[in-house]
């Protein structure tokens, strides 16, 4: 639930196996999934896709409870969605992802380089070509990497591809920047603000939806490039961004990052301002019509993330709902932000709007529903009792 890798390692003898009557785990230890007199559950091998870490194959599992796939099971809520989208109305999502980390030791940022730095300004030069590497290795297609804003910060580009892989991939690669860090005696971190007055992480999320070979956000009369249905799908999203907000932004620390240093707080969209919730990247062939969602950061569960969003764009496309104007002025310097809408402040607010909002609570059923009980409980323990750093050094004296 909370977006982080599990694992079980069998024999080639038990794949077989496991490839059709899978393999028995207990639903009760993963944190948000079952209670523990209903905890037997099974892992179903999607064998359509695999990955090669460190010499092993390894594939992405579906989870099942008495032989049927578990409603409760994030993976199995995004495929459940986007078999719907695709059989009713013919779309297929198409995302990419770039997610950025800090590289730090111990607790500090290994350099005080900045965007696009070259060694020896950017210490983790030899650190991404080894993540590269490892993502060619395992059978991830990215598309760059480079030194972000941030000292010792860096971004690594996961290229487009159907949904449900780039969630897959998203997780995969998140592990795989982990582990290459720790090999160096490095830590990886994918905290969306780890420290105060620096750049937060963020997981900028890219979206087209397509039928067959088209691209169904591309018109070539628009400003824009973009289609009605593209113009929907945005709609959609700015309808449902505060419960979205919840989904993309599940942390406590999440909301230390929104409004600052280019992360998003104000719900507007334009291809120019770097600080629109949504961007329109210039693009050279129709292929690359997409619409970039800034919001998200790192610690968002993938597979939740991409049902929100395409349950929200759909939603738009249906109703046929229209967008604001774009906005492509500096929305500080005109003044122009004292009359736009913001997201959340909190993680408690953006709870609040996502249990009101049926659309998207239908669209993530059992998922959605132990996910607010969890995020409840983490709201809890941060305002009732955990005693932070910022309490110690106003109260301690006093």
């Amino acid at each position: 639930m909370n977006g982080v890798l599990k694992e079980v390692l069998i024999s080639e003898r038990e794949f077989e196996k496991a490839s059709s009557g899978g393999v028995w785990f207990d639903g009760s230890s993963i944190e948000g999934f079952a209670r523990r007199f209903e905890s037997d559950m099974m892992l179903v091998p999607d064998t359509s896709a695999s990955y090669l870490i460190n010499g092993v194959k390894t594939y992405f599992c579906d989870v099942y409870r008495s032989g049927k796939p578990f409603e409760g099971d994030p993976r199995t809520i995004l495929k459940k969605i986007m078999e719907e989208v695709g059989g009713r109305s013919g779309f297929t999502l198409i995302a990419a992802g770039e997610l950025e980390f800090y590289v730090l030791r111990g607790r500090e940022p290994i350099d005080g380089g900045s965007y696009f730095d070259v060694s020896p300004r950017d210490k983790a030069n030899i650190i991404k070509i080894a993540i590269a590497n490892k993502l060619s290795e395992a059978g991830i297609d990215w598309s760059s990497g480079h030194h972000e804003v941030g000292p010792g910060q860096n971004e690594v580009d996961i290229l487009h591809d159907h949904g449900l892989r780039i969630a897959d991939k998203t997780l995969l690669t998140k592990n795989i920047v982990k582990l290459v860090c720790e090999s160096m005696d490095l830590k990886a971190s994918f905290m969306p603000k780890p420290f105060y007055g620096k750049p937060g992480n963020g997981f900028h999320i890219h979206l087209s939806l397509w039928s067959g070979e088209k691209n169904l956000f591309y018109d070539e009369k628009d400003p824009y490039k973009l289609s009605d249905i593209a113009k929907n799908f945005i709609a959609g999203i700015f309808e449902h961004v505060d419960a979205i907000t919840a989904i993309a932004n599940p942390t406590v620390n999440s909301y230390k990052r929104l409004g600052e240093f280019e992360a998003p707080r104000y719900v507007y969209w334009g291809m120019k301002n770097r600080d629109a919730l949504i961007r329109i990247p210039e693009f050279r062939e129709n292929a690359g019509a997409r619409i970039e969602y800034r919001a998200p950061d790192p610690s968002s569960n993938p597979y939740l993330l991409l049902t929100a969003l395409l349950a929200a764009g759909v939603d738009g496309i249906k109703r046929n709902l229209e967008p604001p104007k774009p906005i492509e002025k500096d929305i500080y310097e005109y003044g122009l932000y004292r009359s736009l809408p913001t997201l959340p402040q909190t993680l408690e607010k953006a709870l609040d709007a996502l249990e009101e909002d049926a659309l998207l609570m239908e669209a993530l059923g059992l998922a959605g529903e132990n996910f607010i009980k969890l995020k409840r409980q983490e709201w809890l323990e941060y305002t009732s009792r955990k005693i932070t750093d910022w309490e110690y050094e106003r109260y301690f004296d006093v």
